[in-house]
């Protein structure tokens, strides 16, 4: 079964085997939209191109659309903290909301560990204007031990981490911190705060998702595994109609918008058996210095394969379906 794309967007059909005669299907669309006041324009540029295998964009490594289903809505924001108007600030939040979703992020300006009354303690923030969400801002980083660089596994990038208190004197702490879980003593840990590609290998993604036996087996694998966000960045869903705002990124105030009706729809034909679905979003990133969207949309769908049956999917753009059905 090979994708027919009717739409004027990057598509992509994954497949995958279950058993001897059983599969797993998976179409998505990918659209790349500009933001304009609260309106979504698809962009004349598609850039969010999709993918079977991890590519590289201008923020990193993505990874591949090779995935059945996922667990929830991905959300991204790429681009920077920004204070409102271009007036310093020292410290400002990021706060995203979507239907019944939200997700806040403090943002503060440079600091440094400080000795006071015999103890470390952060310094005042340093006021800025803007400052990048990306995860060399967040918490972690490299120390020297023995002769030995070590790196704090989820974030080796990152800022603060210090395994010695006269080794983080003077040094500085993270930008982005969790405001439910504020770094108070040089040897907090915190998970870092990422908002874009969440490796597959991070922690927080494992411990989250999967869990082993004793001996090391997988015995249960959560379907958020399979997001490519942050664990603390996916919603459990959002539909047509709610309302998407990201406030803190921009210096004219909130990016906002309303999630339109799906506008794809899948047509799977199994000889003379026909079935048409919606796909649903399952991904929405925001490029923020473009005052740009992406949104990902996707069906997944199993089918039992017989021998010479004639097999296909489709996918239309509902307008086009529309304008077919009023002629």
């Amino acid at each position: 079964m090979d994708l027919v794309n009717h739409t004027d967007f990057p598509g992509y059909l994954f497949r995958t085997t279950i058993d001897d005669d059983r599969l797993a299907a998976s179409v998505l669309i990918r659209v790349t939209y500009d933001l304009r006041g609260e309106k979504l324009i698809p962009s004349d540029e598609q850039v969010w191109k999709v993918s079977g295998t991890p590519w590289e964009s201008e923020y990193g490594k993505m990874e591949g659309d090779e995935v059945f289903r996922k667990g929830g809505v991905d959300f991204f924001i790429f681009g920077h903290a920004r204070s409102p108007n271009k007036a310093p600030v020292d410290q400002l939040n990021v706060e995203l909301k979507a239907g019944s979703f939200q997700k806040n992020i403090k943002v503060y300006g440079d600091r440094h560990w400080v000795r006071q009354n015999n103890k470390l303690v952060p310094s005042m923030p340093q006021p800025f204007h803007s400052i990048p969400l990306t995860m060399e801002y967040a918490y972690g980083g490299k120390i020297e031990w023995d002769g030995l660089k070590i790196s704090y596994s989820d974030n080796p990038d990152g800022i603060g981490y210090y395994n010695e208190e006269k080794s983080a004197e003077g040094k500085s702490l993270p930008n982005i911190e969790d405001p439910n879980n504020l770094i108070k003593h040089w040897n907090d840990q915190p998970v870092p705060v990422g908002v874009g590609m969440c490796p597959m290998e991070n922690a927080s993604r494992i411990k989250s998702n999967v869990q082993f036996d004793d001996a090391g087996a997988v015995t249960k694998l959560d379907a958020k595994f399979f997001n490519s966000a942050f664990p603390d960045m996916i919603a459990s869903n959002v539909s047509p109609g709610d309302r998407v705002s990201l406030s803190g990124v921009g210096q004219t105030g909130i990016l906002e918008f309303k999630l339109p009706p799906s506008p794809f729809i899948t047509r799977l034909k199994f000889d003379n058996e026909i079935i048409e679905r919606k796909l649903t979003i399952d991904q929405i990133g925001f490029e923020v210095n473009q005052r740009r969207v992406f949104i990902s949309y996707r069906y997944p769908f199993r089918y039992v394969m017989y021998p010479m049956q004639k097999r296909s999917c489709e996918v239309f753009s509902l307008d086009v379906i529309d304008d077919k059905q009023s002629e």
